[in-house]
């Protein structure tokens, strides 16, 4: 079974990050909280900030990688 929960992310600018799931729901993240984190460090440079990918289950910028429940945690400790 190949279960997908994210069809689409966008690192935005002053890093927010757009992410897209397969309800239809938009959840726009503000990663600047974590940017100082040793884990969320490489976000900081332009192009890995960039370069944010899904395969419906992670977020992956080079080496760095968030689940999509990991996301859901980062977004209600912002509430």
């Amino acid at each position: 079974m190949n279960r997908r929960y994210l069809t689409a992310v966008s690192p935005l600018d002053d890093y927010v990050l757009q992410v897209d799931y397969v309800s239809g729901s938009r959840l726009l993240l503000d990663m600047k909280p974590y940017l100082d984190k040793i884990r969320f460090r490489p976000l900081v440079d332009p192009a890995v900030w960039r370069s944010a990918v899904t395969n419906g289950i992670f977020v992956r910028f080079g080496d760095v990688e968030l689940s999509h429940d990991e996301i859901l945690t980062m977004a209600e400790q912002e509430h």
